[in-house]
């Protein structure tokens, strides 16, 4: 089913999360401060507390909303060794830093919220839907970005490195997808379907020192 993207810009989706990150160390600073939150666990323990706490009194605005619940969800998974205080600083640095600084995966995603900011629909989708004819019929007549969660996972290490194509499927006027791509560093090849599709294929950089 399709999903209607928010009107929200994504650079305020980036300083909404920035802001999250800074409070949530803030506090734990304050914390330490009183003599609490002093060992690896308390401080597991603390920022736990302090994320449902947030999440419960809807402290921050609905673009972090998501990002809440996947930090809690990682906590309850693995207990101390999600370091949510490690995620949260890598948060905060990611999301202060200069775009064209970031990892290929958060300029992807930075990439997708603005084509989302403009009314395009995003869909990561199995890889056997991937070519049925069923999700061609969905999403035709729409501007879609589209592509498999089994490439996203596989083609990106777990510093968000692209490391291996990944295809996207592009309906729709692909001229904003392709100024986006250009214009956030990240290199591609476009070329259209027999179909009316066009499938754009992100490329890993090549490092000449390598």
């Amino acid at each position: 089913m399709k999903k209607m993207p928010t009107a929200v810009p994504p650079s305020q989706s980036l300083t909404d999360l920035a802001h999250l990150a800074w409070c949530g160390l803030v506090a734990l600073k304050l914390a330490r401060n009183e003599g609490q939150a002093s060992s690896p666990l308390m401080t597991h323990y603390f920022l736990n507390r302090w994320l449902a706490t947030a999440q419960k009194q809807r402290r921050f605005p609905k673009t972090v909303t998501l990002d809440i619940t996947a930090l809690l969800d990682l906590a309850r998974r693995k207990g101390p060794a999600a370091n949510l205080e490690q995620r949260l600083d890598y948060l905060w640095q990611s999301c202060s830093e200069p775009l064209k600084e970031q990892s290929d995966l958060f300029r992807l995603t930075y990439v997708i919220e603005q084509l989302r900011a403009q009314g395009w629909i995003n869909a990561v989708v199995s890889d056997a839907e991937w070519e049925t004819k069923a999700l061609r019929e969905e999403y035709q007549g729409t501007d879609a970005l589209l592509v498999r969660k089994s490439q996203l996972q596989a083609q990106f290490s777990q510093e968000g490195k692209l490391v291996g194509e990944v295809v996207f499927l592009v309906t729709g006027d692909q001229n904003p997808a392709e100024a986006l791509f250009c214009s956030n560093g990240l290199a591609f090849t476009l070329a259209s379907t027999e179909d009316g599709w066009y499938q754009a294929i992100l490329k890993p950089e090549i490092n000449s020192a390598d």
